[in-house]
């Protein structure tokens, strides 16, 4: 277990689906919200019971409830949309999600025949993200829960899948190679805010030296002189 106690932002423990949905509700289950019936998940037949027989064995049937007049799938029930919100808008959450995205980036350079140096020293075992965390907490040691270019405090927040927007909230934890060339190592990866990562990505250095205050180029220049001191001139724009 990974000690936070310096940083009380992240000592939260993950709250189950059944805390949250009693939080917004006052309720444990969806059930005692509205009237539930179980679907044999392959022919749509509502069950008599809970379950279903197939070649004599039992099998769980699909959850249904009764709102706004029809029946509906949880998914679609607006307590277990935000309780599910609320489940993903945790630092854990974040971990895991972008150590997914790290596993599909390298997937899709394997593919495309793109050569970067070193491996992905990020990958770990199914829905774990441990190793990321580490290195996580290491960076919040010396520079604090925020981004330490822009210096806007960290946040983990989840839109509900229903809204349809293009909209990013940048001020979401990213993972920010600092150069291209090089894999998700510990030593390129710095934790910036998704603002600053995506104005990273899509613009050059002389460019974002004029969007951005100066102190912020400066730095970020310094993190990359730490990390790579030899890497003068070669700054990554």
């Amino acid at each position: 277990m990974i000690q936070t106690s310096f940083f009380p932002q992240l000592e939260k423990v993950e709250r189950t689906r059944k805390d949250i949905l009693k939080e917004i509700t006052g309720k444990e289950r969806l059930s005692d919200l509205y009237p539930l019936r179980y679907i044999n998940q392959k022919t749509g037949v509502i069950c008599s019971k809970s379950f279903y027989l197939e070649g004599g064995k039992k099998k769980p049937g699909r959850q249904q409830f009764f709102f706004n007049n029809e029946w509906v799938y949880k998914e679609k029930l607006p307590e277990e949309r935000e309780s599910r919100r609320l489940r993903e808008s945790t630092l854990s959450f974040f971990m895991r999600k972008i150590k997914e995205a790290m596993r599909n980036t390298n997937r899709c350079w394997k593919e495309d025949n793109r050569e970067v140096l070193g491996v992905n020293e990020f990958e770990d075992k199914w829905n774990c993200a441990d190793k990321l965390r580490v290195h996580f907490d290491e960076q919040v040691k010396k520079y604090g829960y925020m981004c330490p270019i822009t210096h806007i405090d960290f946040t983990t927040i989840r839109r509900q899948e229903e809204i349809k927007t293009n909209e990013k909230i940048i001020t979401n934890v990213s993972a920010d190679r600092l150069f291209d060339h090089i894999n998700y190592t510990k030593q390129n990866v710095l934790f910036t805010s998704l603002g600053w990562n995506l104005a990273r990505l899509n613009f050059s250095l002389e460019d974002i030296e004029k969007l951005f205050p100066g102190e912020y180029i400066e730095r970020y220049k310094k993190i990359v002189l730490e990390r790579f001191p030899n890497s003068k001139g070669f700054i990554k724009g």
